[in-house]
């Protein structure tokens, strides 16, 4: 059996058909796959501990208490070699600072192209970090 080459990636937003999407767009390249989904921080981290993706994209603001970027140092902790990229309809400078500061290699913006993302994960696995933000 060939061995898939993909970056295995999980999904933890809490809006269904965005999951979706992303899982969609992702998933027909030949780069990367979305192996699991989670809409919220506990489901998330269940879930990373279980499949040891190669990378999380997190939505900044989740349901019950846990934020984006809270989740992404407990990730970080855990799983220090996990390639983070948070995902967020926030544009403002603080809110990439502090995804930066909790260890995120990307920030990428909801109303940006799925390209962007694609980039921002190829740059991430380079050892890179991608901030992508209107201010």
């Amino acid at each position: 059996m060939l061995r898939d080459h993909r970056k295995r990636i999980v999904l933890i937003d809490d809006h269904l058909l965005l999951r979706q999407g992303l899982e969609r767009l992702l998933n027909s390249s030949d780069e990367f796959v979305v192996i699991e989904e989670a809409a919220n921080a506990m489901d998330g981290i269940e879930i990373i501990r279980e499949m040891r993706p190669d990378a999380v994209i997190v939505d900044v603001g989740l349901p019950g208490g846990q934020d984006g970027i809270d989740l992404t140092q407990q990730l970080l902790r855990e799983f220090p070699n996990l390639v983070v990229i948070i995902l967020s309809a926030h544009d403002e400078p603080e809110f990439a600072e502090r995804a930066l500061a909790a260890g995120a290699l990307g920030y990428v913006l909801k109303n940006e192209a799925v390209e962007t993302l694609r980039t921002t994960l190829r740059e991430a696995f380079a050892g890179k970090g991608a901030f992508h933000t209107d201010a």
